[in-house]
């Protein structure tokens, strides 16, 4: 019998979920940990179940920081490969040590057997609970989720590690404070600036089948012609069998996108054998013909297309790549240091005097940014500086002329913003 976490209804072995609240359903032996401890952490609530383990919410006993603990399924535990899988997943991550990765903190063998690990709780949302919830996200959103999980893979693929199972469900989104302006376009097509409320920070899970291109005595290599990763987000030569590198990753990324944008995945089909065919021999369909009525720009389609290329060659070549790319994807709302002349932004744009607090005296750097994006005569940056010091040094004859140390202090601060700009 399966076991709902939430309201503890039995069903078959054969259903997935339960009928009354969704919840995906578990083993008796998970229900059966609950209360229970494994070394310094009580466990305290499942948050949920994979392939390899069990995850379940708790805390240390003695500091009462709250955790997440993965336990390897007992039917697992006898097997050496299955063990090294599993531990891969928290030396993969552990070994990437990034601020967009779930941090790996302890580890540990219980007595009858299975291995755990210990990371850091996360108080969020998965990717996949948002899209199934609320459908497609919008762009700026969108754009910001897929810049930061190509943050954390740009680390991984650094130390030589390639997740190979990237799906929104393997994406966590912790709610964080706003922190930058945000640009926005008005029915009647002027543009505002206003202070972004929050914003989704990013945390990226579960290397259980990442491939570590480092080997060493904890790893085997893998199978050749064996496939690993969740259909609908894998590659074509992942799907094929073959042996893939880190561009699998990239092509898995434009796939997330996609479903982000759209509000379901490119490729569907009721067989995963056929969703994998799809992915080998069908292009990408449109993103913007697929969800007309959706915000999607084009560069934003160009990076999804280009991202989702049959052949790894012709993807892009690395993350470093794919957002400088992403970058110039932004539609009617933007980051502020996105809304550059590009498109047509000001800058800054009229203030919206609700949202956002009066400004004090604009730092140098903002009103280069603004002069520099407005001038239509196209100057480098070497002749806006110019033209900066000699209307100061005009200034300087004015009646109400500087002192020598504040013309002096002006072209020293003058100089090292054009710097950190270049």
């Amino acid at each position: 019998m399966k076991v709902c976490p939430r309201c503890y209804t039995r069903f078959p072995d054969g259903e997935r979920f339960c009928l009354h609240d969704s919840a995906v359903l578990v083993e008796e032996e998970d229900i059966a940990r609950l209360g229970t401890s494994i070394g310094n952490y009580r466990l305290d609530k499942i948050l949920g179940r994979g392939g390899m383990g069990t995850v379940y919410a708790g805390e240390h006993i003695y500091i009462k920081r709250p955790v997440a603990v993965k336990i390897l399924h007992p039917q697992f535990a006898r097997y050496q490969e299955a063990i090294h899988r599993f531990l891969r997943e928290a030396r993969a991550a552990t070994s990437i040590n990034h601020a967009n990765i779930v941090d790996v903190t302890d580890f540990g063998i219980l007595a009858d057997g299975p291995v755990y690990f210990v990371m850091e709780f996360l108080d969020g949302k998965s990717l996949e609970d948002l899209i199934e919830k609320e459908g497609a996200v919008e762009l700026h959103r969108a754009l910001n989720i897929a810049n930061q999980i190509a943050l954390a893979l740009d680390a991984a693929h650094a130390v030589g590690v390639i997740h190979r199972d990237l799906k929104p469900d393997n994406i966590m989104l912790l709610k964080r404070p706003g922190r930058r302006d945000l640009v926005r376009m008005q029915p009647n097509q002027t543009w505002i600036t206003e202070r972004e409320e929050s914003y989704d920070f990013v945390k990226v899970l579960d290397f259980g089948i990442a491939k570590v291109l480092v080997q060493d005595e904890l790893l085997a290599e893998t199978v050749q012609g064996a496939v690993f990763g969740t259909p609908e987000y894998m590659s074509p030569e992942a799907a094929r069998g073959e042996d893939v590198d880190h561009r699998a990753d990239i092509y898995s990324l434009g796939v997330i996108l996609f479903d982000m944008l759209c509000g379901r995945p490119p490729f569907e089909a009721p067989q995963s054998s056929e969703v994998l065919s799809m992915h080998i021999h069908q292009p990408p369909p449109s993103p913007r013909e697929f969800a007309p009525h959706r915000e999607i720009t084009e560069m934003a389609e160009n990076v999804i297309l280009k991202a989702m290329n049959k052949d790894p060659g012709r993807r892009y070549q690395d993350m470093v790549a794919f957002r400088k790319d992403l970058q110039e994807a932004y539609g009617s709302i933007s980051y502020r240091r996105h809304a550059g002349p590009n498109n047509g932004l000001e800058p800054r744009g009229e203030q919206n005097r609700m949202s956002d607090p009066p400004r004090t005296k604009k730092r140098l750097t903002d009103e280069l940014d603004e002069w520099i994006s407005n001038d239509q005569t196209a100057m480098t940056v070497e002749q806006a500086r110019m033209m900066s010091l000699v209307e100061n040094a005009e200034k300087a004859f004015s009646p109400n002329a500087m002192s020598p140390a504040e013309a002096e202090h002006l072209a020293n601060a003058l100089d090292r913003a054009l710097d950190d700009e270049e």
